[in-house]
């Protein structure tokens, strides 16, 4: 008897999980204008830039790791983290880029782990710009590639982050190539999402996206 009740009860839990979508794409695609359009469709989105801030708060032990490894010069008068010049440390070379990794990443996952538990509607999308680089596939049901041409993207990232072409192309080039996000089709179901054109027309490929999950 107790077999059976288990047995039913795994079975409820399945149906009322949600279904997982991470939401990929390059830097400066425009991932967060998608899921902002999800999110007012009725989506959960989790943010993962957002967790990673919320790990590397003060007196943080991802914080306290961090300027253990890398010194005060990460810090910002206020002893909050100084994002820049992390993000400067990071691109140097490639052992800096892991071992912050390795300090932030666990967490940021845990921290995601227990967002999604909250959930409560049918659909929660992941906005997580290292799907492919970190294999974090095995993670989720589904996936949405965001696209856009390079030259836009190039554009909009020297615009958003206010930084020359050459450190552009730099954080560019430290994550996977399209063609890579590509082969996520290899090991769970894909969508994608072109965002070279106007602001209206991303949105209703963002509509027509979500009717056909919600209908799944």
């Amino acid at each position: 008897m107790s077999i059976v009740k288990g047995q039913y009860i795994d079975k409820i839990n399945h149906i009322m999980s949600p279904i997982k979508i991470a939401l990929t794409g390059g830097i400066a695609c425009g991932k967060s204008k998608v899921t902002h359009s999800f999110a007012e469709l009725g989506a959960d989105i989790i943010n993962l830039d957002s967790l990673s801030r919320q790990v590397v708060k003060p007196n943080s032990e991802a914080l306290n790791e961090l300027t253990d490894y890398f010194g005060d010069q990460i810090l910002n008068d206020d002893k909050t983290l100084n994002r820049q010049a992390l993000r400067e440390i990071l691109l140097k070379n490639k052992a800096n880029q892991e071992k912050i990794e390795s300090i932030l990443h666990p967490r940021i996952l845990e921290k995601m782990d227990i967002e999604i538990k909250k959930v409560k509607n049918k659909l929660v999308i992941v906005e997580i710009p290292l799907l492919v680089e970190k294999n974090l596939a095995y993670l989720f049901d589904r996936a949405i590639i965001i696209e856009c041409n390079e030259i836009k993207q190039l554009e909009r990232l020297i615009n958003r982050e206010n930084i020359d072409e050459n450190q552009a192309k730099i954080m560019i080039s430290r994550q996977t190539t399209q063609q890579n996000r590509l082969t996520l089709a290899d090991q769970l179901p894909i969508d994608i999402i072109e965002n070279n054109s106007e602001i209206f027309e991303m949105q209703q490929k963002v509509a027509d996206l979500y009717q056909k999950l919600v209908n799944l």
